[in-house]
């Protein structure tokens, strides 16, 4: 019996695999591989996700303070520089909403966010503490997210900001883009689209 076991044995050591057993373990192995590629895919997205729900929220604060603030101090019009908030340095408009920072005193346009397309991305910077990156659209491909200064639905002005989340690989526009933040600074509202 013990002659049979190392026989058997060696036999086992010196046939391997047939080519047909081989295909079908590469198949497999492609197969989990696939599955794992696609979970990963699914849980970055998640994680973005959660992200922008996040800075989205941390934004909305902000903005609910710096208006609570624009009241408190009695404000009722444009306001340059709002005391005791964000530096110092944050320009509020007739609303009480945040328009940016630098906006110049007296404000040339109290209505729009401001100054320029780099308003938005001062809001942003301003607004939120340690934030992800951000540009305005087409200054680099290496950011978190990409800014865009643009009218609201009723054509009072440049008065929103959207921001695009662009580490997942998006690269439609602000009225396309799949994940987003849209800032309204008539409303004072700030919310976090996403496309499921």
């Amino acid at each position: 019996m013990h002659y049979k076991n190392n026989a058997l044995k060696q036999h086992l050591k010196t046939q391997g695999f047939t080519l047909i057993e081989l295909v079908v373990v590469i198949i497999v192995l492609a197969i989990l591989a696939i599955i794992a590629v696609s979970k990963f895919i699914d849980i970055k997205r998640d994680a973005e996700i959660s992200r922008v729900k996040a800075v989205a929220a941390s934004f909305e604060q902000s903005v609910a303070f710096s208006h609570t603030r624009w009241q408190v101090i009695g404000g009722s019009e444009p306001m340059n520089d709002l005391p005791d908030f964000a530096n110092n340095d944050l320009d509020m408009n007739t609303f009480g909403y945040p328009l940016g920072t630098g906006k110049g005193n007296p404000m040339g346009n109290p209505v729009n966010i401001g100054p320029g397309q780099q308003g938005c991305v001062d809001l942003w910077n301003a607004l939120i503490e340690s934030p992800p990156s951000v540009a305005i659209r087409n200054a680099s491909d290496d950011v978190d997210f990409e800014s865009y200064r643009h009218s609201a639905a009723g054509g009072t002005g440049s008065t929103q900001c959207t921001y695009v989340l662009r580490t997942l690989g998006d690269t439609a526009g602000r009225n396309r883009a799949e994940i987003k933040i849209v800032y309204d600074s008539v409303e004072g509202t700030v919310q976090a689209f996403i496309d499921e």
